[in-house]
């Protein structure tokens, strides 16, 4: 790192959109973000086009012009519509895109929790071990027995209690 010359945070230039449309690694999408921008054009292409459409028209014929200009507004409708949906199935294959990049991260989940059961699992065995030893000291004590006396008997009182 030289002095003086500041580095670039990467979440700054995750924030400029300038430097994301130059990312040639193609490190994040920026579909999802250009789509308005590209809805809008393509919207104000379709009015153009059908307004090239009906001028063509008028230029043949009057009465052509006349019938594609009552019917423009439908094809203008039909266009956009049309865009619409191209779009909308844009953005759900970048949804299922992902659930999917999200499902291959589910493995390496998977395998850490896996190895947190099986850390549980050694722990609950040394315990048990230690357990097992101990039970010859425990019983010769009595407080095993004794234990379970105090238990019945809180039950007792418990039970005795609510009657």
């Amino acid at each position: 790192m030289t002095i003086g010359v500041p580095m670039l945070n990467k979440e700054k230039l995750n924030q400029s959109k300038v430097l994301q449309m130059v990312d040639w690694q193609f490190n994040r999408y920026l579909s999802m973000q250009l789509l308005p921008l590209l809805y809008l054009l393509m919207i104000i292409g379709a009015v153009l086009l059908v307004g090239f459409i009906v001028a063509a028209s008028f230029s043949s014929s009057l009465w052509l012009g006349l019938a594609t200009a009552t019917l423009s507004p439908l094809i203008l409708l039909v266009m956009v519509a049309i865009v619409r949906a191209a779009l909308e199935y844009l953005v759900m294959a970048h949804r299922t895109m992902n659930i999917v990049e999200s499902m291959n991260a589910l493995p390496d989940q998977v395998a850490k929790v896996e190895g947190r059961v099986q850390e549980l699992c050694t722990q609950v065995e040394d315990i048990h071990g230690t357990v097992v030893q101990l039970r010859p000291l425990l019983r010769s004590a009595g407080l095993p027995g004794r234990l379970l006396d105090s238990l019945r008997k809180g039950e007792g009182k418990e039970n005795g209690g609510d009657k």
